[in-house]
């Protein structure tokens, strides 16, 4: 609990920065949310490298059920009938050395929360690219790497709401190509989740 007192939650003080910066994508994005902010060397951090490196399914479970209960009770308009949760997909390389795709975790958490008016699919985009990490890189270069990265592997019907799940978000440019693959098929809203956002 000490721990989570240090965590600076973007939803308890309503401060949407991801819907705001998510707003210039406005024909991409319906909308987005972050449950804190990505603090280099805080609790946050930790938390998320704990998640990402040392395979704490549990945690990103724990967490994606906080998030699900956000979204229940969220000032943002999101139409949570039919949803689908979507996680950013992991290339097979880096998941044979991670072991797991946090994620995929996050929007398992998330679902249980709302139950069976969402479902998890995480057959519907696959990471074709392996790219080494990009944390230094600005969001130009990052976007540029990422072309082509994508492809969407199977179709199935959506009648709800598609809800992107993310563990961290950066630059937006992972979620950008997600949704542009997204878009071509499918009309419904699309919304952007994580659990950390780095401003």
């Amino acid at each position: 609990m000490s721990c989570c007192t240090k965590l600076q939650l973007l939803c308890y003080g309503q401060d949407f920065e991801l819907s705001k910066r998510l707003s210039t994508k406005a024909h991409l994005f319906d909308g987005g949310l972050a449950l804190l902010y990505f603090e280099q060397n805080g609790v946050s951090q930790r938390l998320i490298h704990h998640i990402k490196y040392n395979h704490r399914k549990d945690l990103a479970i724990a967490w994606g059920k906080f998030l699900g209960n956000v979204l229940t009770t969220s000032p943002i308009e999101i139409d949570l009938d039919n949803s689908v949760l979507i996680p950013v997909p992991m290339h097979p390389k880096k998941m044979r050395k991670r072991g797991y795709n946090p994620p995929l975790h996050i929007a398992r958490g998330i679902q249980e929360v709302l139950g069976s008016q969402s479902s998890v699919e995480s057959d519907i985009l696959v990471r074709k690219k392996h790219l080494n990490s990009q944390t230094s890189a600005d969001f130009h270069l990052r976007f540029e790497r990422l072309a082509h990265s994508f492809r969407l592997q199977n179709e199935i019907p959506i009648k709800g709401s598609i809800i992107l799940i993310d563990d961290v978000i950066t630059s937006t440019s992972t979620l950008q190509h997600c949704a542009q693959l997204l878009r071509k098929s499918y009309t419904s809203k699309i919304y952007a989740m994580a659990l950390a956002f780095t401003a």
